[in-house]
């Protein structure tokens, strides 16, 4: 995922100074850097799902995060593009056998055959660690030849696979209304996650409440038309406190109550209870993707 700017028409480019066109140059290159960086990050995400639903099935998300030794919640944000920690990518790919190279590039077979017979439970975390990169060196030695093809491929598939969407503040979503001439920041993500890109937004959060689920300035994707609590129980949304503070918090229905909860507790993030009467002016939208400052 990555910031787009305003663009600049030829006329302007040409009278900005040649150091500031040299930047904003760099800036375009990053940009291109970035979308491709994103999109194979996406892939890879949607490869850890396939593995996961056939090694372990549909249910088996929790069996999996055990094996890493990892919150279940944990493993699911990864299915969803959060960033996988090297170590977790590591163990991931010792415990199930599959190809690394298959992982980032979707090409060869997907499963290799072990490089020791011995359980990765026998196995120390450096010994894990350093099999695991014998592996990838393995696979990608002869890889070389090929990374100007892949490169060319995800360009192409970048500006169909991506779309962007604005990015706001979390105070600017109260009565907030997109109009095509909007002056505002860009944020780019995977089309495939947002159903309904025409009532979604991006926000930065400001808060670290649902830490480490969302971390303090990460960035959501909000489908503002998901407002009905029937359908969001236990669910992380964006609504608002009693002082019509826009707070990010999941929500917890029970009959005629429902409870706005923070993942952390204490009096800096307390309880926010009102009644199902009050949902349609407390419940702002439902968060579909997160996207941490790692990754971006």
């Amino acid at each position: 995922m990555q910031f787009t700017d305003d663009s600049t028409s030829p006329t302007e480019f040409c009278n900005i100074p040649w150091m500031l066109r040299i930047n904003q140059a760099k800036k375009v290159a990053r940009k291109r850097n970035s979308n491709s960086k994103s999109y194979v990050k996406a892939q890879i995400s949607v490869r850890l799902r396939q593995i996961r639903l056939e090694l372990f099935g549909e249910h088996g998300g929790p069996e999996l995060a055990r094996r890493l030794d990892l919150p279940a919640r944990t493993w699911y944000n990864y299915e969803t593009g959060v960033t996988v920690p090297a170590e977790v990518m590591l163990s991931f790919i010792n415990q199930t056998g599959i190809n690394p190279a298959w992982l980032l590039t979707g090409e060869g077979h997907v499963f290799r055959e072990p490089i020791n017979p011995r359980s990765s439970f026998e196995l120390s975390p450096l010994q894990t660690i350093r099999q695991a990169v014998d592996a990838l060196e393995l696979e990608f030695s002869s890889r070389d030849n090929n990374s100007k093809a892949l490169n060319s491929l995800l360009r192409a598939e970048v500006d169909k696979s991506f779309i962007s969407l604005p990015l706001i503040e979390m105070d600017e979503l109260i009565g907030y209304q997109s109009t095509p001439f909007a002056q505002r920041d860009q944020f780019m993500t995977l089309s495939d996650w947002i159903p309904r890109p025409d009532n979604s937004i991006c926000v930065n959060v400001n808060s670290s409440a649902m830490s480490p689920v969302i971390s303090c300035r990460s960035i959501v994707v909000v489908d503002l038309s998901q407002t009905d609590p029937k359908d969001l129980n236990g669910k992380i949304v964006i609504g608002l406190d009693q002082k019509s503070q826009t707070v990010i918090r999941r929500l917890e229905h029970s009959g005629d109550l429902l409870i706005l909860r923070a993942e952390q507790s204490g009096r800096e993030f307390p309880m926010i209870p009102f009644t199902l009467d009050e949902s349609a002016d407390r419940i702002l939208g439902e968060v579909i993707v997160i996207s941490s400052p790692l990754d971006y």
